[in-house]
């Protein structure tokens, strides 16, 4: 008996641990094995990421339910556009495709669009499902990614330009690009054929609706192609050159947001990591504390009631056995405390990281429209826009079209403190321009 106390004193304070070695950044962009002609670039919509959460505001139920799964809604809606951007940025890098740009939507304006929903990310482990399809509704990819962290990725000085996920963007990037290299010439310029004649048709179904056939796989292939130098067609490639300098645009108010949530999103990944690493040892260390105490604890009775309560060494081991049980039954409690504090902790991380997003302001031709959240909407907005200028007779397409973030309003010197908050009575004033039909638009 003896004998077993003494073991089961040295396991309960000496423990175990294993521990992985993981090598950060150790997956390399491949580049093209030669010069794709230019002709044969292809241009690439990486829609903003699902986040994984429901769109919208959420009941407090349903923010705890996510939260009990370690999933954070105000982060989540975050990543979801920052990894977008880093996505964006490896296949760029990569020099295989023609311009790259982060849409809130999918888009029949590029030749492949790129979605991937986010599975988890809290710092240590990241998991993604990636689908990506051409114009013709031929599937590229559909795969699930993950990985898990190395602490030194998260060295900024010496990986300035490396996301912390950066691996796994590459590997996403790696593969795409090999599916690129496995295309014939005549299948790109088929890609890019279909996707235009695709375009075209929803501006004007009733010009280019028959132009194409959709097979019971959502595959689409060209039934005859319109006259060259057909002006219909013409005016509908002008419209997507339009929608693509929209997504130029806002893929700079993308790129803005990146580099103003980097240093908070870093830091969270990181601290993330770390708390993530700390709950599941925690998890571990309690339940182990927790049963080793009672073990401890009972073990101990029951020695005392077997052992010669005259003798001293059998006191002192039976003593001995009471308190490192109840210690370990108090460090578990302790333990479990400090899971709650870290919890707590990304919360209030989750609910401020929505600061660092502000309101997207397009103008066009002098017309303001104010995206908020992801743009969906707003994308919408800017979609009936511009088909409603393609319908209109005199075939006008706006020149003009600004992105910039909202600017913060500004305080007069000696103002009351909410003088220049207060808002205005009636609405807001916008300035209005001649539509296409000569009429006047307001913003929306």
């Amino acid at each position: 008996m003896r004998l077993t106390l003494l073991l089961f004193v040295i396991v309960a304070i000496g423990g175990c641990s294993t521990s992985e070695v993981l090598v950060a950044h150790s997956v390399e962009l491949v580049p093209p094995p030669e010069t794709y002609p230019e002709a044969e670039l292809l241009d690439v919509a990486v829609v903003v990421f699902d986040s994984g959460v429901p769109k919208g505001e959420l009941d407090r139920a349903v923010v705890e339910e996510l939260m009990q799964d370690g999933t954070f809604v105000q982060i989540r809606r975050a990543e979801a556009m920052f990894l977008a951007v880093k996505l964006r940025d490896a296949l760029q890098n990569s020099g295989h495709w023609g311009s790259v740009w982060v849409t809130p939507q999918e888009s029949t304006a590029v030749d492949l669009n790129v979605r991937a929903e986010i599975l988890q990310s809290d710092g240590n482990v990241v998991e993604l499902r990636v689908r990506a399809r051409d114009a013709t509704g031929r599937v590229w990819l559909a795969k699930d990614y993950d990985m898990a962290t190395a602490a030194s990725a998260f060295n900024r000085q010496r990986y300035p330009t490396l996301d912390p996920y950066q691996d796994l963007l590459n590997r996403i990037a790696n593969d795409l690009a090999g599916y690129r290299a496995s295309v014939a010439t005549e299948t790109i310029a088929d890609i890019q054929t279909v996707g235009e004649l695709r375009y075209a048709s929803e501006l004007s179904p009733e010009a280019f609706g028959e132009y194409l056939s959709e097979s019971g796989g959502g595959v689409f292939e060209p039934e005859r192609l319109p006259a060259a130098g057909d002006p219909t067609l013409q005016r509908t490639r002008s419209v997507r050159q339009r929608e693509h300098l929209f997504f130029e645009t806002l893929d700079q108010y993308y790129e803005e947001f990146m580099l103003q949530a980097a240093e908070s999103y870093d830091g969270w990944r990181e601290y993330s990591r770390e708390d993530s690493l700390r709950l599941e040892e925690a998890a571990r260390a309690a339940k182990m504390r927790t049963g080793l105490g009672a073990l401890a604890i009972a073990m101990s009775i029951v020695y005392g009631n077997q052992s010669d309560s005259n003798s001293l060494a059998d006191r002192m081991l039976a003593d001995a056995g009471l308190y490192i049980g109840g210690d370990l039954l108090r460090s578990a409690a302790v333990r479990r405390q400090e899971r709650r504090l870290h919890t707590q902790s990304l919360q209030e991380l989750a609910e401020s990281f929505d600061d660092d997003v502000k309101p997207l302001v397009v103008e066009i031709q002098g017309t303001q429209h104010r995206l908020t959240g992801t743009a969906d909407s707003q994308y919408e907005e800017w979609q009936d826009l511009i088909h409603q200028l393609f319908i209109s007779e005199t075939g006008f397409i706006p020149e003009e079209i600004e992105v910039y973030a909202e600017p913060e309003p500004e305080i007069e010197t000696g103002a009351p403190p909410d003088a220049a908050s207060a808002p205005n009575s009636g609405s807001e004033s916008q300035e209005a321009v001649p539509d296409a039909s000569g009429g006047t638009e307001a913003d929306a």
